[in-house]
């Protein structure tokens, strides 16, 4: 996700407003599995929707359950039969449960609902798609940086196509309607689940032994494989960097209208406005690189709270420099550090320069920025400065191998950082990331 650029359009894919003020809430349960069936309404836009939510307890008994969803429309809730009476709140559904229910360790929530477009939820006249803005769909349960796996089906006019985290149970057919199904069974970020379906047009292509499929709603094959076209040396490049393949066996690109630029769990939904400039200067590959890079830096590898959102943005804006300056030379990586330091910039002109984890609030989410995507950016190239290439690149190699597949902190980094180095870093880290020793 990339929601900054000095020199080339701005965009956002969502206000983030809760992603980025401060830590994540404490979850009274956790909803570590999600199943749903989704009906796609593409003249009245919107989703109707069952949903089957495991829940598990904290250590804590808890006599009520919270759902971070207050768009959506719940229409009847039920936990083994029994039927609860959700209650709408000012920024969420209670559903109280009874003792015996509230004594249970594990259980499945059943529940009707309807969605309703907005944001994080975008129809068009024969698509329709999801970006950041979960709880927009789904009846979110927990933290947003909580992990969970989600199985989606999808019910579809005939002709459509469909897009989902994870991988399809069965080969997405668009000629007759059905229902396609999809499986994330790893445990990814909430916030980067999500699925896409429309008439799109579609083309695949190997990269070793994974697959790139390449979609557009309105965008002809040649097209798509014009834009596209860096995506195989891309996925080398990182897969090396990370010493990790791609987690999954496929990685789709799908290219939509507008300016949406968001990573997804095995998918990245792209507007044209951030793809199209690379038709006039084929060096424009950044938002294919960024979000391409997320796959390892921002979804299989992931921050545990929203103050160090940094180690999902910063490592990847950096990473995306790093792939300019393979592909396209030193001019091309210092002119991404250069926007970088422009961002930064901004940060110190209102006097608002914070520790890379630190945990207050922002006053704004361009000021979040400025720090979490800009400075964290150019802190993991004072580390490369500072460690050498060699050294630099085996522990961010380390950092990213014994990360796979979970939550992070800065001290995951810096441990990795300083087994590599051979010596301590502290005073680097001190100076760049931690709050208390800054005094900010």
């Amino acid at each position: 996700m990339r929601l900054f650029s000095w020199d080339r359009p701005v965009f956002a894919a969502a206000s983030l407003t809760l992603a980025l003020s401060g830590t994540a809430s404490q979850a009274q349960w956790l909803a570590p599995a999600y199943e749903l069936r989704l009906h796609p309404d593409f003249e009245a836009k919107t989703v109707t929707a069952q949903a089957a939510i495991s829940l598990r307890r904290g250590a804590q008994l808890q006599d009520e359950l919270r759902l971070s969803a207050p768009d959506l429309e719940i229409r009847s809730a039920s936990i083994e039969g029994l039927a609860l009476s959700p209650e709408k709140r000012e920024g969420y559904w209670l559903i109280k449960l009874p003792p015996l229910l509230a004594a249970r360790l594990e259980m499945t929530l059943q529940l009707d609902y309807l969605a309703r477009a907005g944001e994080g939820l975008v129809f068009g006249a024969d698509y329709v798609y999801t970006a950041f803005h979960t709880c927009r769909w789904l009846p979110c349960v927990g933290s947003d940086l909580g992990r969970a796996s989600l199985k989606t089906t999808l019910d579809l006019p005939a002709g459509f196509s469909s897009l989902a985290s994870g991988v399809p149970l069965a080969p997405p057919v668009p000629q007759a309607a059905r229902a396609q199904q999809w499986l994330e069974a790893a445990p990814y970020p909430r916030y980067t689940l999500g699925f896409a379906a429309g008439r799109f047009t579609q083309s695949s292509e190997s990269a070793g032994d994974k697959q790139l499929h390449y979609l557009g709603v309105s965008d002809e094959v040649a097209a798509l494989q014009a834009k596209f076209k860096a995506t195989p040396a891309m996925l080398a490049f990182f897969s090396a960097k990370a010493g990790l393949a791609l987690p999954h066996p496929s990685y789709s690109q799908l290219l939509l209208p507008g300016g949406v630029a968001q990573e997804m769990s095995s998918y990245a939904a792209i507007g044209h406005k951030m793809l199209d400039p690379i038709l006039e200067n084929e060096q424009e590959d950044w938002v294919i690189a960024h979000e391409l890079a997320h796959q390892w830096w921002g979804t299989w590898i992931s921050c545990e709270q929203w103050s160090e959102f940094w180690l999902n943005e910063g490592i990847t804006v950096f990473m995306t420099a790093a792939w300019k300056q393979q592909r396209w030379g030193e001019a091309a990586y210092q002119r991404e550090l250069d926007i970088a330091a422009r961002g930064w910039q901004r940060a110190k002109d209102a006097n608002f320069d914070k520790p890379l984890s630190w945990p207050g609030d922002y006053p704004s989410l361009s000021l979040k920025r400025s720090i979490h995507y800009s400075k964290g950016a150019l802190f993991m190239h004072a580390l490369r400065q500072d460690l050498g290439e060699d050294a630099f690149w085996a522990g961010f190699k380390r950092y990213s191998q014994a990360s796979a597949g979970r939550q992070v902190r800065a001290a995951d980094l810096q441990t990795a950082m300083e087994a590599a180095a051979g010596r301590s870093l502290q005073p680097l880290f001190d100076a760049w990331v931690y709050a208390a020793s800054s005094g900010q």
